[in-house]
């Protein structure tokens, strides 16, 4: 994607339509980045709501190179919550990926459940690949944004002193939950738009364009600084979702 914001998903039903800015969804992103972390302290506090928590820290072994310790971080974090949950049954959790000084991942994690005795979660994270060194205590009120703290941090700027970013592996999810973490819908949108096409342009181009092919614009989603520049370019209409095509005018240079 050429930019955060700078292609947009147009709805179609009949003659009317939606713009929705299209969005690259990178905690990097400095729009959605910010989103993604009142999101997700949204879901921390939402899970803390729900019963007693809990607070612990797995860390990378301290002699592994960073790139080695990312590649095998999720590994790892299976294979320990295999033995978690055999021993103190079924948990509820959030845990958050944090790089230290060196490179290294270490996540942080608070979780509803029976407490975990300091010897058992040491040696069970060192059999699941990860440090001997673990840390657990009672959760506080100010837990969330202790961890947003966290959130904030670019990942891809970590790295040792000198040292070049230590570059994360594809799909690497920085955020972890159970399914039963807290009860959370994502708000729906009205399904009234029957097709969906993608259109090389910011919302508010996109919206004028479709307005100049005959289709009547109901809703733009966006906030995009480039919406306040003139439209100097045709829009480019790349494609169909779905492969249908039901006005005439906006199928034109469609490729």
């Amino acid at each position: 994607m050429r930019g955060c914001g700078n292609f947009s998903l147009v709805g179609v039903s009949g003659s009317e339509c939606c713009v929705v800015g299209m969005r690259c969804k990178r905690w990097s992103c400095q729009y959605c980045g910010a989103r993604k972390v009142r999101s997700t302290v949204a879901r921390i506090r939402a899970g803390m709501r729900l019963g007693s928590c809990r607070f612990f820290t797995l860390t990378a072994p301290g002699d592994e190179d960073p790139e080695d310790s990312l590649a095998e971080f999720a590994a790892r974090w299976k294979r320990f919550r295999m033995r978690l949950e055999r021993r103190f049954g079924r948990i509820e959790y959030l845990g958050v990926v944090e790089l230290q000084k060196r490179g290294s991942p270490h996540i942080h994690v608070v979780y509803r459940g029976p407490f975990i005795p300091q010897a058992w979660l040491s040696r069970a994270a060192a059999e699941s690949g990860f440090g001997k060194i673990a840390d657990i205590r009672r959760s506080n009120p100010n837990l969330s944004r202790y961890l947003a703290k966290y959130l904030a941090k670019d990942l891809t700027a970590a790295g040792a002193d000198g040292a070049e970013p230590v570059k994360l592996p594809p799909y690497f999810r920085r955020v972890r939950w159970s399914r039963n973490w807290c009860v959370w819908e994502k708000r729906k949108r009205h399904p009234r738009w029957r097709d969906w096409w993608i259109a090389d342009a910011v919302p508010a181009h996109a919206a004028i364009d479709a307005a100049r092919r005959g289709l009547t614009v109901r809703e733009v989603v966006a906030d995009n600084w480039a919406a306040r520049f003139e439209l100097r370019r045709p829009v480019r209409w790349l494609r169909s979702l779905v492969g249908y095509r039901p006005h005439a005018p906006l199928s034109q240079g469609a490729v």
